[in-house]
């Protein structure tokens, strides 16, 4: 994430700030800062919406789109806890008179609260299948909408016209036009770019599906990711799928997608040639870096994708030594392996290596580090795969004297939960030790 996309949604929460401070001189301060957390839940909810968007320009503010999609979800819990807080702090104040909505508008904001708290707790509990995150996620932007008249119609010590009321009331109306616009405008308006499916092939779990432009087509760069759109056959709903070609003069493209889902599982069954398809992106700043540093490149799994688009893309541009590592899990053939060896083979500065767990074989820290002969200053570290996974291998190449800067990765896992598992676990094993602690206090003789 781009630190200054965070100083201006940090700058956006904490300017009204100034005309609380006013207030909270003059009214009950508690009663205040209640009011301020409402007010910052608003805005950071009106930016979310707009996030939500994928508009041209946030990946410019806020980073690569896979990196918007965790600050998506930590700007939204941030919100919550704010709407909590609100909630649980007496906002009422003396002396206030309001207008004749104000007691609707008291009732809609409990409506609202509760609404989003269900809905927030569903987007972080990871189990629930995918296509019921997606329709729920939806119905946010309506009870934004409720949040948003409460602030309007609510007593309050200030008025909607008044320079706070004004400020916090533009949010309110970005994130409604936002949501507007992603949930009646857009559909009509669909962007992307017109494909038609050339070729489907399954390899062992994944689906390969390539696809030729109807017009101009995509103009993309090795490591991208795009938004694919599926039409008539049910699978119209946009998913994000990383390129796993280079770019070409014919634009057409190349997804390989992993059997992880509902959607995944049934465009593997559904998919045929012949299809159209929409295509909207590219997305995502993970692309090789200029120079002839040498290069490590980690693909676990599914996580393969990108390098297959780097390493074709070797053969049109010059780049240092590059060490492959293909990380799986297979005991029978492994989807690509043929074809990344054939391109080492052409390229010459690429080498291919199988790391094969079904065979007690594991990459760590040290065999990277070895196989470099012990030289990490000048090396660019390229991750795609599971999360602990990259934490792991990137600790211990830290430590062994790579920078943390030249470690690059994607995010795999777009939709994560808050670690409430973890947060669970460390809660059981505390209380299991506190027991255990007592239980043996018990037991001691006395002096």
């Amino acid at each position: 994430m781009r630190i200054f996309g965070l100083i201006l949604i940090a700058a956006a929460c904490l300017l009204p700030i100034y005309w609380y401070t006013g207030l909270a001189a003059q009214r009950d301060p508690v009663a205040v800062f209640s009011q301020y957390l409402g007010s910052a839940a608003l805005i950071l909810m009106g930016i979310n919406q707009f996030i939500a968007t994928r508009s041209p320009g946030l990946e410019t503010i806020f980073g690569p789109l896979d990196r918007v999609y965790v600050l998506h979800k930590w700007l939204g819990v941030t919100a919550m806890v704010a709407l909590g807080l609100h909630d649980i702090i007496d906002a009422e104040m003396d002396g206030l008179r309001g207008g004749a909505l104000s007691d609707i508008a008291e009732d809609i904001g409990e409506v609202s609260l509760y609404g989003l708290l269900i809905l927030a707790l569903a987007s972080v509990i990871t189990f629930i299948p995918y296509h019921l995150w997606k329709w729920s996620h939806r119905l946010i932007g309506i009870f934004f909408f409720l949040g948003a008249f409460h602030f309007f119609f609510i007593e309050k010590p200030f008025s909607n016209t008044d320079p706070l009321g004004l400020y916090v009331s533009a949010f309110c109306l970005l994130g409604i036009v936002s949501y507007v616009w992603m949930a009646l405008l857009r559909p009509m308006a669909p962007r992307g770019h017109g494909y038609k499916v050339s070729s489907v092939k399954h390899l062992g779990g994944l689906t390969e599906v390539e696809l030729t432009p109807n017009g101009r087509g995509l103009k993309h760069k090795a490591g991208q990711f795009a938004f694919l759109s599926i039409k008539g056959i049910g699978l119209s709903e946009e998913h994000p799928f990383t390129l796993s070609c280079a770019p070409n003069s014919e634009r057409t493209l190349r997804f390989s997608v992993k059997d992880l889902g509902d959607y995944t599982r049934r465009l593997r069954r559904k998919l045929k040639e012949g299809v159209d398809a929409t295509v909207s992106g590219p997305f995502g700043h993970f692309s090789m870096p200029s120079g002839h540093d040498p290069q490590v490149w980690v693909g676990a799994g599914v996580g393969i994708t990108p390098f297959l688009a780097f390493a074709e893309s070797l053969k049109t541009r010059e780049a240092g030594p590059v060490k492959l590592y293909y990380c799986v899990r297979e005991s029978d053939d492994i989807p690509y392996a043929v074809d990344l060896e054939r391109i080492a083979e052409q390229v010459g500065n690429l080498e291919l290596v199988i790391v094969n767990s079904a065979e007690g074989v594991r990459l760590t820290p040290e065999r990277i580090a070895s196989d470099l002969g012990g030289d990490l200053s000048r090396a660019h570290v390229f991750f795609c795969g599971p999360t602990a996974m990259r934490k792991a291998l990137k600790s211990g190449l830290v430590l062994k004297g790579i920078r943390a800067s030249r470690f690059h990765f994607e995010e795999f896992e777009m939709r994560t939960g808050i670690g409430l598992s973890t947060l669970a676990t460390w809660i059981w094993d505390k209380g299991i030790y506190e027991i255990e602690k007592r239980n043996a206090s018990k037991t001691q003789p006395a002096e």
